[in-house]
């Protein structure tokens, strides 16, 4: 069930993807995107004992670009421009899917159990002019991500660019994806470069104009200059955000474009199996839902 704290406060529902529980907090009833970002879902913390883990078949995305970014434990990509990495924590990959893609999202193969999994993945809206381009991947290792480090806080730069910092990866979108941890009673200005910008609250607890965010959920902002939170413990939370897209996004199931039409020819293609699939793992794949 969603909930609705108010109509810039709002915290996710739970999902299951391939096996394994997922909080999504976009799209939302009140908000389908925040600048670019059309989609963005919490992948645990979550630790599987004996077996389990997770295990999202084959399936295609048009007219987006997913962004991965983990915490704690790995995940196997594959996809059909021939890619086959395992990210690791504090690494990213970045899928551009243009005109068409398909991949698989799998636990590694002979990983040692306990298996923990904690990551945050978002899909961010191409523009209008770039949703039909050559699909792309590009993967960024931690080392190639920019930091920042002082005595009230740690910023980790990985999409777009903050705190005088600037991410290495392809950003089409001009969307912005900063993980910050702020120690407690530290107050930290917000990034002025962006439109809309949204404070998603991983861990410990913020404050901003005597408003507290938990953990879980995710305060939304039209930015302004000298906007600050404050942590009022050791916090770890992830901002995000971009100019506001002015053209209209539709949304469904992997798909996301400017245009209905482009979904409903990506819909024939994936029913009639006209997608190339990833080299690797091409013996499953998940249907088109009814």
């Amino acid at each position: 069930m969603e909930t609705v704290i108010n109509n810039n406060l709002i915290v996710g529902r739970s999902r299951d993807i391939g096996g394994m529980e997922v909080k999504r907090v976009l799209p939302h009833a009140i908000r389908q995107m925040v600048g670019p970002f059309i989609f963005f879902d919490q992948m645990g913390p979550n630790e599987f004992i004996t077996d389990g883990g997770i295990d999202v078949r084959p399936h295609p995305h048009i007219g987006l670009a997913t962004l991965t970014y983990l915490f704690s434990g790995e995940v196997l990509h594959r996809d059909s421009l021939g890619s086959s990495i395992t990210i690791s924590p504090g690494d990213v990959n970045l899928m551009i899917s243009g005109r068409g893609i398909t991949h698989s999202e799998r636990k590694p193969i002979n990983i040692k159990l306990p298996y923990k999994l904690f990551g945050i993945q978002c899909w961010i809206a191409l523009p209008k002019s770039h949703e039909s381009m050559k699909p792309e991947f590009h993967n960024c290792s931690k080392t190639d991500i920019p930091s920042i480090v002082n005595k009230t806080m740690i910023a980790n730069i990985i999409l777009g660019s903050a705190y005088g910092k600037k991410s290495p990866l392809k950003n089409i979108s001009n969307g912005l994806f900063v993980e910050l941890k702020i120690r407690t009673s530290s107050a930290i200005e917000l990034p002025k470069e962006v439109e809309e910008i949204a404070v998603y609250v991983l861990s410990g607890q913020l404050e901003y104009n005597n408003q507290k965010i938990q953990a879980g959920e995710m305060l939304i902002l039209n930015n302004k200059s000298n906007q600050l939170i404050k942590a009022v413990d050791n916090s770890s939370c992830i901002l995000l955000g971009g100019d506001t897209v002015n053209e209209k996004r539709y949304l469904w199931w992997n798909f996301v474009a400017s245009d209905m039409e482009l979904i409903e020819l990506a819909k024939k293609k994936w029913r009639e199996k006209n997608f190339k699939m990833p080299i690797d793992d091409n013996q499953e794949f998940i249907p088109l839902p009814n």
